[in-house]
């Protein structure tokens, strides 16, 4: 597969809950990226980490791709929204926490995706953390 089908695939997978095999396109070694948090999960562990804390604060949360750039052989740049109702808090590291508000919310977020050997190596998550808070606390 490609990088951008690995992606597709990726996003899906999560959407339709089957976190086992998504976690089979993740590599071992994987560093999962929060640029506005700071934060670095690695592995499998840290991607069911990152699930665990968007379903803990969005427990409908679904993704819609809106596009995907091919930035070379091995990287994709995909944008989607993520959807849902913030019935938990969202803990995304030390660096930001918001209680669950209740509100339906429509979020943008940009993900780098890097493939090697058909499995995600690294991802680099970013998203406006003030819009983030501004559409969440309305």
């Amino acid at each position: 597969m490609t990088p951008e089908q690995i992606a597709r695939r990726y996003y899906q997978l999560f959407n339709d809950r089957r976190f086992t095999e998504a976690e089979e396109l993740v590599d071992a070694q994987a560093v999962f990226h929060y640029l506005p948090t700071r934060q670095r999960l690695v592995g499998r562990a840290g991607y069911r980490a990152l699930a665990a804390a968007w379903l803990t604060a969005f427990e409908d949360a679904h993704l819609e791709i809106r596009s995907v750039r091919v930035i070379n052989e091995q990287t994709v740049e995909v944008d989607f929204l993520g959807r849902g109702t913030h019935t938990g808090d969202l803990v995304l590291g030390d660096a930001l926490t918001i209680p669950a508000t209740g509100q339906s919310a429509q979020l943008p977020f940009r993900e780098r995706v890097t493939v090697r050997d058909a499995l995600i190596l690294e991802v680099q998550l970013d998203f406006d953390v003030q819009q983030m808070k501004k559409k969440l606390l309305e």
